[in-house]
């Protein structure tokens, strides 16, 4: 009985540490596994970079004038920029092509008191003096031949067209400019007239005519405003030689949103001298006339 006893309790002994053990095997296994590596934290995300503002250049390229303008007159009064004051009368003058009437007279003071500006910074500026002379034509156009002569318009445009063309004598823009300049005078006052009060001939204006349209950089502008001049004169003369221009103009590049609308003018006056309408053929002269 005694050897019976003592071997059940020893079984019982065993039966209750086998749990006791398991338990610390299992643990012990469990402490031989490698811990899993750290993972290392991810890189932080690089910070945007930041784009840099278009420049007034890119704006008015894009045809945002009005953006364009406020760029390029900041920039002109941090900088004393000539430049940037000449942009902004370009921007303006623009901007004023394709904004309703009522609003072209406002735009176009404005360009005019930027271009002003722009040859009172640098007074040889070239792009500041042929925007003044721009400037000037269009409000002299829009105010009419006895004001434009009581303001002194034309000699203040001729004196900036001279000056342009002291500083770049090829520019097909001056000799341009210098054109229309004789044209409009002639057109407006008459040959007599236009040679008594300033000096103007047809004869000089066809000749700078001529220049501007031979020089290989002409732009589709400069020949689309040369043909409006020379049909605005004697659409019946000069209808071959304005034909010639506005073709032309169609092969030039249109890289921005202006160089494209005046494209599209162009195409207009195009073919309304083509359709053999003198009617329709007026009709788009004084519709392009009347921009300004």
């Amino acid at each position: 009985m005694n050897l019976l006893r003592t071997r059940i309790i020893a079984g019982l002994a065993v039966l209750l540490l086998l749990p006791v053990a398991g338990i610390g095997m299992a643990g012990a296994a469990r402490a031989e596994v490698p811990e899993p590596a750290t993972t290392e934290p991810a890189p932080p995300e690089p910070a945007p970079i930041e784009q840099a503002a278009p420049t007034p250049a890119v704006l008015y390229a894009e045809g945002a004038y009005a953006e364009a303008v406020a760029a390029a007159l900041a920039r002109g009064d941090a900088h004393g920029d000539a430049g940037m004051d000449a942009l902004a009368a370009r921007a303006l003058l623009a901007q004023a092509r394709l904004a309703p009437r009522g609003e072209r007279a406002g735009l176009v003071g404005r360009a005019l008191e930027a271009a002003r500006r722009a040859v009172a910074r640098d007074p040889q500026h070239l792009e500041g003096n042929l925007q003044l002379a721009l400037a000037l034509g269009y409000q002299g156009r829009a105010m009419g031949n006895l004001a434009a002569h009581q303001r002194g318009l034309a000699e203040e445009a001729r004196a900036a067209i001279d000056t342009a063309l002291a500083v770049a004598p090829d520019n097909p823009w001056a000799q341009a400019l210098l054109g229309s300049w004789h044209v409009e005078i002639v057109t407006g006052a008459g040959p007599l007239l236009a040679a008594t009060l300033y000096g103007a001939s047809l004869d000089e204006g066809l000749q700078a005519f001529r220049t501007a349209e031979a020089h290989p950089e002409v732009s589709l502008l400069v020949l689309h405003q040369m043909a409006l001049h020379l049909l605005s004169y004697d659409s019946r003369s000069f209808a071959r030689q304005a034909e010639r221009m506005l073709m032309a103009a169609r092969a030039r590049d249109a890289g921005t949103h202006f160089e494209r609308h005046m494209a599209r003018q162009a195409d207009r006056l195009l073919r309304a001298l083509r359709s053999g309408s003198h009617a329709m053929l007026a009709r788009e002269i004084e519709r392009e006339r009347l921009t300004f």
